[in-house]
């Protein structure tokens, strides 16, 4: 096999990168690729057509072409191969999407990756897309061992340095203890004014002491019957700084692996929340005197074969009153009582009122208590119906055989009310290198190497986005890898349709009292397995 050139061109034909691998001219090249888009038809199903003199070998890259050209001889099994490695490394160098604003921003980056998978002469190197990773990060393990070990001396050296010198500070206050020439304080003067100490004979017992001043002795020797006591009010300034901390040396063999990590991105990051579900949203809504809050948490376990293991929706409603004059009211639900969903009203709540739909508090004469937040009524609702699954997770890995394994995730909102905010769903993959993502809808993935994780974020699942597809391939085949894949999302729509419909005074006129309600529908745990 000889590849004559490798080029990312537009579907006119203008090559925004190419790289030739043997002797070429390059208007040669130029005419080569302007030739190509009037070779391919717009329905022909074949990745290469044929000239009298070469091949074009190439697949579609979104609003672009990756083409091969090669020579008539080649193994046109071996170029398709190259090709599939061709558009890996361009998928992976353009991270964000393929186009001719990435390309030639990555121009420089591509080449050198071109130049790793086709040697000068247009021959295959045996390599395939980890190697060609590894080659281009131009990582040494030695260099980054005698690194860490260059700053595991210059940090040892710090701290002789700090250990000496509290050692001498050490000594200069013994020193002064004694009486031999320093201040009290443990430098040069106390914190009194010029002259502070004992007067024995004209002469200070603080040597250098007081404040700063310069005057250890006495310009003016006095009688010795005049020679009084006299002591600073304010207590001796204690040392500047704060000095060398106590405790256990950290060991240097430790440090240079904690050292290896952070650079290898494997430092431990506390999640913000748990994994198995989803945090509350940000509430924006404006509380009335009467507040009525819904919240529902949602559980479920999926088979990765397809099928509803078991799916629980556990909910609650309460109530706040902050106006007395407001609070004597029921409480109309906008859908009628439900039997598949089990209902546990409040002690003080009239059960049979309830049955009709209206909740009210069994007597009709009380209020609802103010300034105190009221649990009203508890639902849960059990099913194992695959139809009822808000959001489904389909995951259908595809090993190849050689080493790799080709994987799609695609979701499907089943619940066409429902409006699933904020939604992540956490993909394990296998292997030892980072999976290279193909496609996601969304455009929006992050790779975990820590928890070795791809977590896909939807930041809106709706009717009118209700399908999805991230496809992405790793240097693994084993299937079991993916699993278990986990799932978080938000709402602000309840998924049992528990909703208040109205509250209605009962002061006599039967007047609408003015309400606010906030619902949040979140996961606690929901797995594929």
């Amino acid at each position: 096999m000889v590849v004559l050139a490798a080029s990312v061109c537009t579907k006119a034909g203008k090559p925004l990168v190419a790289r030739h691998f043997v002797d070429m001219p390059r208007a040669r090249i130029e005419g080569l690729l302007a030739s190509f888009p009037k070779l391919i038809g717009s329905s022909d199903q074949h990745t290469f057509v044929e000239t009298d003199a070469v091949r074009y070998v190439y697949q579609p890259l979104e609003e672009l072409f990756l083409v091969l050209i090669t020579n008539k001889q080649s193994n046109i099994l071996q170029d398709i191969d190259s090709l599939h490695l061709f558009a890996r490394i361009v998928s992976e160098t353009c991270r964000s999407r393929v186009d001719e604003r990435e390309v030639s921003r990555n121009a420089f980056e591509l080449i050198n990756v071109f130049d790793e998978v086709v040697s000068v002469g247009g021959y295959r190197e045996s390599v395939n897309l980890g190697h060609v990773r590894t080659i281009v990060e131009m990582e040494s393990h030695e260099e980054r061992i005698q690194e860490e070990i260059e700053r595991n001396k210059e940090r040892e050296a710090k701290e002789e340095l700090a250990r000496k010198a509290k050692l001498m500070d050490a000594q200069r206050r013994e020193m002064a203890k004694k009486g031999g020439g320093f201040g009290g304080a443990g430098g040069f003067g106390g914190s009194g004014g010029p002259g502070s100490g004992a007067n024995y004979g004209g002469f200070k017992s603080g040597g250098m002491g007081g404040g700063g001043g310069s005057g250890g002795f006495e310009s003016t020797p006095k009688p010795f019957a005049e020679a009084t006591p006299s002591y600073s009010s304010a207590p001796a300034a204690r040392p500047l700084g704060k000095g060398m901390q106590l405790g256990k040396k950290q060991n240097t063999t430790d440090a240079m692996f904690e050292a290896i990590k952070k650079d290898e991105g494997l430092v431990e990051n506390k999640p913000a929340a748990a994994r198995g579900g989803s945090s509350a949203p940000v509430s924006n809504v404006r509380h009335e005197s009467v507040h009525i809050a819904i919240d529902e948490r949602i559980s479920a376990r999926v088979s990765r074969d397809g099928g509803l293991e078991n799916m629980e929706v556990k909910g609650k409603m309460e109530l706040k009153v902050t106006d007395a004059a407001k609070a004597h009211f029921r409480v109309a639900l906008q859908n009628a009582y439900n039997d598949t969903i089990q209902f546990t009203t409040h002690p003080n709540v009239d059960k049979a009122l309830f049955a009709t739909g209206v909740i009210g508090l069994r007597d009709a004469s009380r209020p609802f208590p103010v300034n105190q937040v009221l649990p009203l009524v508890k639902w849960r609702f059990l099913s194992k119906e695959d139809s009822l699954l808000p959001l489904s997770i389909n995951c259908w890995p595809s090993p190849s055989g050689n080493g790799t394994c080709d994987v799609n995730i695609e979701y499907e909102l089943q619940v066409d009310r429902l409006e699933l905010r904020d939604v992540v769903i956490s993909v394990p993959y296998p292997g030892s290198t980072d999976p290279v993502v193909q496609s996601a809808d969304g455009h929006s993935y992050q790779i975990q190497r820590q928890s070795r994780t791809i977590e896909w974020q939807l930041p809106l699942i709706d009717s009118s986005n209700k399908n999805g597809v991230l496809e992405f391939t790793v240097s693994d085949e084993n299937v079991d890898g993916f699993f278990p894949i986990r799932v978080s999302f938000s709402s602000v729509k309840p998924y049992c349709s528990v909703n208040v419909g109205d509250v209605i005074s009962l002061d006599g006129s039967q007047s609408r009292v003015p309400f606010s309600q906030e619902v949040a529908l979140l996961t606690e745990e929901y797995v594929i397995v």
